[in-house]
């Protein structure tokens, strides 16, 4: 009874030994990789298109796209700040619309932290934001200069 078993157990040791290593995943870097940037620049022009013809859900789609690059490198670049977050959305806390009514489950201590983390959050989204929009703009200045440059 231990003979097969062992043989077994030895078998799959040999096996996982010979068997070949998972390739490595590669980090991204904790800036905003040249895809974010294509796609951010894609949302602009789709959002000025939809203001443009009135397409309230283009701008919406648009607004989602900037919103989800602007996350993605956020948890890239301070992901204890993206997880803090997180973890306040997921225990969001309803003020009572009546003082008198003070009842809550969750500290004060507690609920002012996540404000204070909101507010960093959504600073270093905006930052984000800026970031991406003055590399497209100097993007797209590159490409008037070289436009220009080769048209006497």
């Amino acid at each position: 009874m231990i003979c097969p078993a062992l043989i077994a157990a030895a078998a799959c040791a040999l096996l996982a030994a010979c068997a070949k290593p998972a390739a490595p995943v590669r980090a991204l870097p904790p800036g905003a990789t040249p895809e974010e940037v294509v796609d951010y620049a894609r949302a602009q022009a789709q959002y000025r298109s939809a203001l443009a013809s009135g397409n309230d859900d283009l701008a919406m789609q648009a607004a989602n796209t900037f919103s989800s690059i602007s996350q993605e490198i956020l948890s890239r670049q301070d992901p204890r700040l993206f997880d803090a977050r997180a973890v306040c959305q997921r225990y969001r806390v309803a003020w009572p619309r009546d003082p008198r009514d003070a009842r809550s489950t969750f500290e004060p201590q507690f609920v002012r932290d996540c404000e204070h983390i909101e507010w960093r959050y959504n600073q270093a989204t905006i930052a984000i934001r800026r970031d991406l929009e003055m590399r497209i703009a100097a993007a797209d200045l590159a490409i008037i200069a070289q436009a220009r440059s080769s048209h006497p």
